[in-house]
């Protein structure tokens, strides 16, 4: 299996995906890190259509791991196994545990949103080319580290579609 990710401009996300950053633009800022806090964050005032591919991710021991307290059930539909509970470095396959987990630092470290594409490959037997489009932002603590990351994902049916968003970022492998 490969996997690939790119950011992409917030202009690329869906109207879904724009609306989940819309709320969590709209919670109010801890002052110290102009982020919204954990404690202000209601997983419910996410668009329901796009909870099922949704995940909370904690970030634990200062971003060298982290855990997954929410895992939609979309998820679990698609990958075939339920994440609640597992660790990036638990996730299967294997080969997206290190893009993954440094997709979530990159977030952590950036301390905003990012939006992201990946293309991967899936299937042993007969493999297939699949897409995501992420939008993944930040909430703190109360001592101003960023504690959890938040995912809204989109799986790309379109392959032409996915196509032409890699080849208008260059087609740059991150």
């Amino acid at each position: 299996m490969s996997y690939r990710q790119w950011e992409i401009a917030e202009t690329e996300l869906s109207d879904v995906q724009r609306a989940g950053l819309a709320y969590w633009r709209s919670l109010p800022v801890y002052a110290a890190t102009r982020m919204p806090l954990k404690s202000s964050f209601d997983l419910m005032q996410i668009p329901g259509q796009i909870l099922p591919t949704t995940h909370v991710v904690d970030v634990l021991d200062a971003g060298r791991a982290f855990r997954y307290r929410f895992w939609g059930s979309g998820f679990r539909a698609y990958l075939g196994y339920d994440g609640t509970g597992m660790s990036t470095d638990d996730l299967m396959p294997l080969e997206i545990r290190e893009p993954v987990r440094k997709a979530y630092l990159d977030v952590m470290l950036a301390r905003r949103p990012l939006a992201m594409l990946s293309e991967f490959a899936r299937g042993d037997i007969k493999p297939r080319q699949g897409f995501q489009r992420f939008i993944r932002f930040p909430l703190t603590d109360e001592d101003g580290n960023v504690a959890q990351v938040v995912s809204l994902v989109e799986f790309l049916m379109d392959y032409h579609d996915a196509q032409k968003l890699i080849e208008a970022l260059g087609n740059d492998d991150e």
